[in-house]
């Protein structure tokens, strides 16, 4: 394969990775609307690369969970290896909000 087909395929995994971080933003800002979830935040580049973390959750209960966002399977996968510590969640394109705070809410517990 040559570089610049490896390379457009990269760009597409980042841009549906960060597709994923964002509909997952979308879905804590409701919860914390709706009361579901004290807050949110999502954390830099140096949490998201070195601890594998990309939100940080506040609970009702004050606890305070990381949460990984990843777009596939293998991804989580292989987060797990690295950070088994860190709960992390499949978003796939198509997930409607019910769908995805079902899986935030997996995560949380």
């Amino acid at each position: 394969m040559s570089r610049t087909v490896v390379n457009l395929i990269k760009k597409i995994e980042r841009q549906r990775g960060r597709g994923a971080e964002v509909a997952v933003g979308i879905a804590l800002d409701e919860m914390a609307r709706d009361g579901e979830i004290v807050s949110f935040y999502k954390t830099g580049r140096h949490a998201d690369k070195f601890q594998g973390i990309d939100f940080f959750v506040i609970k009702i209960s004050g606890e305070k969970i990381p949460l990984q966002v990843k777009s596939s399977q293998t991804s989580v996968l292989n987060h797990w290896k690295k950070f088994p510590n860190v709960p992390a969640i499949v978003v796939k394109t198509g997930d409607d909000a019910k769908t995805i705070k079902t899986k935030i809410w997996s995560a949380l517990e």
